[in-house]
């Protein structure tokens, strides 16, 4: 609590103060507390003002830094004490007839890794995979130390787009049994689809897709990243949330292409990673123009998440992905590159990086 003096007068009201928590970002993000959903409660009396977020972190630092930021907000509203009270996102209810584990119990952080973003579509074919390696490429050209995590488990493109479809012969075990990724055009890099054999995983049980996903997610010896990339397989089932509770998520970008069915099943996915605390960094349209335009900038105003811009729609990008040699490698300059290298600005300032 922090009491202050020679605050300017007028009326205090919850709303004047969510209104001035819209100007308080998220400790190392760009994003503020109400957009992320995090403000659960404000009261105010007579100048006292309550607050309560509800935040999952593993940084002990970041209560005394909301606290801080928080406090410096409100005096010139007439707040003269400010209490802040940080709770943990309430939990689903567990079923009445047992008790069950809390699923977010063993969620961890990747030692090495600063920042894990998911890429996620609510439907296949819109271009989710190679967003999601062009622009681990563009976040690398901001100066970011990226890498790529394919996590799509039922039919992992990462291989193909990137030259590796022979990287199952070329993976190694660290000595602490741990998977060594593979070099992609500059980018450490590992597939499921390196593992994955003849069988087809479309036939996995839900239990046997949670352990892989949470064994794959921290088996990894990952160098020293800025970022780590994860693909996902579009939709909204099993893996998403698999992942959430292995590894803690900083935020996930959401693709979508113009038509409007594939914008309301990008409206889901975002909907899917909100209920799973996830923050949603913002939407990109990818293949704009041929099929229509704006789709993307309206799921992303009806969400209230950055519209991190769109990708206009360029045949000789698939030609690039069957041979292996992504946009960012072959045509940074294009039209296409441009794109990617503006997406991945907003990226990275969301993150909190700043190009010296």
């Amino acid at each position: 609590m922090s009491d202050y003096t020679g605050v300017v007068s007028g009326a205090l009201t919850p709303e004047r103060i969510k209104d001035a928590l819209k100007t308080v970002a998220f400790p190392g993000l760009t994003r503020d507390l109400v957009s992320f959903g995090m403000v659960q409660h404000v009261a105010a009396c007579d100048g006292r003002v309550k607050i309560r977020l509800a935040v999952r972190t593993a940084d002990e630092s970041i209560p005394e830094r909301l606290a801080t930021a928080i406090e410096g907000a409100l005096p010139p509203l007439g707040a003269t004490t400010v209490a802040l009270e940080i709770v943990p996102p309430a939990a689903a209810p567990a079923p009445t007839w047992q008790t069950v584990p809390d699923p977010w119990a063993d969620q961890v952080s990747l030692a090495s890794v600063r920042h894990v973003i998911a890429v996620g579509a609510g439907k296949g074919g819109v271009g989710k995979s190679t967003v999601a390696v062009n622009l681990a490429l563009a976040l690398a050209r901001e100066g970011l130390r990226a890498g790529l995590l394919d996590a799509d488990i039922y039919g992992p493109s990462l291989p193909i787009l990137l030259g590796l479809e022979d990287g199952a012969s070329k993976v190694r075990m660290s000595a602490e049994k741990h998977i060594e990724p593979l070099d992609a055009h500059g980018l450490p890099m590992i597939s499921f689809g390196f593992f994955l054999g003849e069988g087809s995983p479309a036939v996995w049980h839900r239990p046997m897709v949670s352990k892989a996903v949470k064994q794959f997610a921290r088996g990894v010896a990952w160098p020293a990243l800025d970022v780590l990339v994860v693909d996902l397989p579009p939709g909204t089932g099993d893996v998403p949330l698999s992942l959430a509770q292995a590894v803690a998520l900083s935020g996930a970008v959401i693709v979508t292409q113009p038509p409007r069915v594939a914008a309301a099943e990008a409206r889901k996915a975002a909907e899917m990673f909100r209920a799973l605390e996830v923050p949603v960094l913002g939407v990109v349209e990818n293949m704009s123009g041929v099929f229509g335009r704006g789709a993307g900038h309206t799921v992303a105003s009806e969400l209230a998440v950055p519209f991190l811009g769109e990708i206009p729609f360029d045949p000789t990008v698939v030609d690039e992905g069957d041979r292996g040699t992504p946009t960012m490698r072959e045509r940074a300059d294009s039209a296409t590159g441009l794109a990617f290298d503006r997406i991945a600005a907003t990226v990275a300032a969301i993150l909190g990086w700043r190009r010296i």
